[in-house]
């Protein structure tokens, strides 16, 4: 009995044996490791470099910003020399400033290029107008005299929201390529390659009520200003897209000059008064003593949007 037990277990074993080794598939494991999913990002640099009545904000011996570049130079602000309207590339922090003049007078004007790069990811670019104050700050005797166009002034402390200036500061802002010259393609024997630097909606910034923001296309679905195509982002990285600023207190009159196509690779020109002028001129002759102490602030911004996924995007949308 024992014996066939044994022969039974024997056997057992075997089978075992057998069953293990008829179940060893040939086999290959192959192991991604790291996958990743992370979101990208837009980042949006600016750069700005003006030029206030023929001045320009330059950086001084001693690494701050002065009108002609020296502390001593004659100054077009008699308050001070110092000037905070010229940067280098980079985010904007508190203290840069496309306009800061505190004693502007009829005929006074300012130019600036201001220079717009995407990083990262291409994107549609906007820029908003947003009117913070427009006031009458005091009333001067001349401003408050009897038949001058102030009613406000009657009072003795003029109402927020009352001032002119607003009205009477008139902007143009267009596409420029980079050499802070208002151009234009329609002159005779222009080539047929000329890029024509379209002007952007300009004017006083009196059109806005206080608080109001006017929402301006750079590019979107609907146009590139640039390049006047629809649905064509600011590609990622590397070029570098320009727009022109002027201000004028007075009437400010738009006098392109022909359009030499060098764009950034020449000196940026001083202005209105450099040889080839600044593409407009300003007239400060028909403005009267109303405006005399009036203040206005404003805050400009640019913004990107993405582009990728988003090809309806416009930068002044429809009210629903």
């Amino acid at each position: 009995m024992k014996k066939i037990l044994l022969g039974l277990l024997v056997t057992g074993a075997v089978g075992g044996v057998a069953f293990y080794a008829t179940n060893a598939f040939f086999s290959d494991t192959e192991t991604s490791t790291g996958n990743t999913l992370q979101a990208g990002a837009i980042d949006l640099k600016v750069d700005n470099t003006c030029y206030y009545n023929g001045q320009a904000c330059t950086q001084g011996p001693d690494d701050r910003f002065y009108w002609g570049g020296l502390p001593n130079h004659p100054s077009p602000t008699p308050a001070t020399n110092l000037c905070s309207c010229t940067w280098k590339s980079k985010n904007l922090e508190e203290g840069d400033l496309f306009f800061d003049i505190e004693d502007i007078k009829p005929g006074d004007w300012e130019e600036d290029t201001i220079s717009l790069t995407v990083e990262n990811n291409e994107a549609w670019l906007c820029a908003d107008v947003h009117l913070t104050s427009d006031d009458d700050v005091t009333c001067t005797e001349p401003e408050s005299e009897t038949g001058l166009a102030d009613p406000e002034c009657s009072a003795p402390t003029p109402s927020p929201g009352t001032g002119e200036l607003a009205d009477r500061v008139r902007f143009l802002w267009w596409a420029d390529d980079g050499d802070n010259v208002l151009e234009t393609c329609e002159f005779p024997n222009a080539p047929p390659d000329c890029k024509e630097e379209t002007t952007l909606p300009s004017g006083p910034l009196g059109v806005l009520n206080v608080s109001q923001t006017a929402h301006v296309t750079l590019a979107d679905s609907n146009k590139n200003l640039w390049s006047g195509l629809p649905n064509d982002p600011i590609p990622q990285g590397g070029d570098t897209w320009y727009i022109g600023k002027g201000w004028c207190f007075g009437r400010i009159t738009e006098t392109p000059v022909p359009q030499d196509g060098l764009g950034p690779t020449i000196p940026i020109t001083n202005g209105p008064d450099s040889p080839r002028g600044g593409g407009f001129t300003c007239d400060g002759s028909g403005e009267g003593n109303e405006t005399q102490t009036d203040r206005l602030t404003a805050e400009i911004s640019f913004r990107a949007e993405q582009a990728r996924n988003n090809e309806d995007f416009l930068c002044n949308p429809r009210p629903l």
